[in-house]
């Protein structure tokens, strides 16, 4: 009996030793989205904002692109960086405001975010990257000049969606119905620029599943 049992314990090893190499050849995922950070779409003039396309070696040949809105008539699309696969804006101003995007060598990109600098007083603070559906999103109107609580009111699609005393307002479990332009304002203080809630199918992320069909065979000797 001890024999027996040893043999199937081989057999389980080299089942899971096969599965882990499989599953260490996986190809590299391509940005879906850049990379914002901190994660919003809107801020204030004098801020810092770092746009990433990957931090994997094998991104390198991806860089950040942009198109600003205020840069000319023709609105060229141009590098934020050269070609490096990451960029970063210090100092921000209004000019900055644009579409961000990744593109490599080959023409292919991915999604675009739209980041908006305000020199006014107030933003909303919107996750930069996609939310999946199901999941709870808060959104939070930011006053420049205080961290006091405020009333603050909420639209989407330039439809007043409520007023809330506080600062924040969290939409649940969120569809594909809750996507579109959000912003926010503050009494006697100012509005916020719009942004763009993007909301995602939610999957289960990709697993290695390998299916593997062999024949083994032990010979298991011992002594009668």
């Amino acid at each position: 009996m001890e024999v027996t049992a040893l043999c199937i314990q081989i057999f389980m090893n080299v089942f899971v030793l096969l599965s882990t190499q499989a599953c260490l050849s996986y190809t590299v995922q391509k940005p879906y989205f850049p990379i914002i950070s901190p994660d919003r779409l809107q801020f204030f003039e004098y801020e810092s904002v770092f746009v990433n396309c990957g931090g994997d070696k094998d991104m390198n040949a991806w860089r950040v692109m942009r198109k600003l809105y205020q840069i000319s008539p023709q609105n060229v699309s141009e590098a934020c960086s050269n070609t490096a696969p990451s960029c970063t804006i210090h100092n921000t101003f209004e000019r900055h405001s644009g579409e961000y995007w990744c593109e490599n060598d080959e023409g292919k990109r991915s999604h675009a975010v739209n980041i908006s600098v305000t020199a006014g007083p107030v933003i909303l603070n919107i996750s930069a990257q996609p939310v999946k559906e199901g999941s709870d999103v808060t959104l939070r109107c930011i006053n420049k000049n205080t961290e006091r609580t405020h009333i603050s009111d909420f639209y989407k699609d330039d439809v007043h969606l409520t007023t809330y005393y506080k600062t924040d307002m969290t939409l649940f479990m969120v569809s594909k119905f809750d996507e579109g332009l959000y912003k926010c304002s503050i009494s006697h203080q100012g509005e916020s620029p719009e942004s763009w809630l993007t909301v995602v199918e939610s999957t289960e992320e990709e697993g290695c599943y390998i299916f593997l069909v062999f024949n083994i065979t032990f010979l298991c000797t011992f002594d009668t």
